[in-house]
């Protein structure tokens, strides 16, 4: 009993410790608008670190919570969510937690994201279900909504990295099959284990999605008896291509 009653007084100190350092890192910006929030007062009396961090959050993704701009709310935090995009040299983490966030702020904001009245019935359907209980219609529901938010993972991921990989899941939906992950858990995988042309770095600069297609300008110098003659030619260079376009080019030069 004393034993419980000790780790819950260090839990307790090591939440208003946190509580502190939390506020302490926060932006004056931000600093501002969460001690201007309704319930601020509270939570700082309490030094409640959970409902200060949920405060946090949705100040940063979702413009606050104020009843008023409700709408407008609903708005960005779907926007945020859907345009997501892994930025070059985020790390895979990053981007995971990233999307994790914004997901979340839709959840507490009441947005079921991803949510139709036929996606769990095409899942019972893909699954060859053709008399589903009660929980089968739940759990497929709850699968066909991962499935969604998985997709949309896959989809936001670095290009520069990814594209070549991302590019042979859509042919593969034109082809009939079905090459996305089912879960964001596996899609992380995925992309992890994923090697591109370059060893699972960046490309410099070109994507994978178009085998790294970029276009260079030489310029070569001729001497001649009274001039010096400079020719340009374009090369179109491409990881698969071989070829080179001659644009201007004198007659007499090769």
């Amino acid at each position: 009993m004393n034993n419980t009653i000790k780790r819950e007084e260090i839990l307790e100190a090591n939440l208003e410790a946190l509580y502190k350092v939390v506020m302490s890192i926060c932006e004056p910006v931000m600093k501002d608008q969460v001690c201007n929030h309704e319930k601020y007062e509270e939570i700082d009396n309490k030094q409640d670190t959970l409902k200060l961090l949920k405060i946090i959050k949705k100040t940063m993704y979702s413009n606050g919570e104020d009843d008023m701009h409700f709408g407008y709310n609903h708005v960005i935090a779907i926007t945020n969510y859907y345009h997501i995009q892994q930025e070059r040299y985020q790390t895979l983490q990053e981007y995971r937690d990233q999307f994790v966030a914004y997901r979340k702020v839709c959840e507490q904001l009441g947005i079921k994201v991803g949510a139709s009245d036929s996606g769990g019935d095409n899942m019972l359907k893909r699954m060859k279900i053709t008399n589903p209980t009660q929980q089968q219609k739940e759990d497929t529901e709850k699968k066909a909504i991962e499935e969604h938010h998985a997709i949309l993972f896959m989809l936001g991921a670095d290009k520069y990295k990814y594209g070549k990989l991302i590019e042979e899941m859509k042919n593969d939906v034109v082809r009939k099959k079905d090459p996305f992950p089912k879960t964001i858990a596996r899609a992380s995988h995925l992309l992890s284990k994923w090697t591109n042309n370059y060893g699972g770095k960046y490309n410099n600069g070109k994507s994978d999605s178009n085998d790294g297609m970029a276009f260079t300008t030489v310029t070569e110098e001729k001497e001649k008896d009274n001039k010096n003659e400079k020719n340009s030619i374009l090369h179109a260079s491409g990881a698969k291509r071989k070829g080179i376009i001659q644009m201007n080019v004198p007659k007499n030069c090769p």
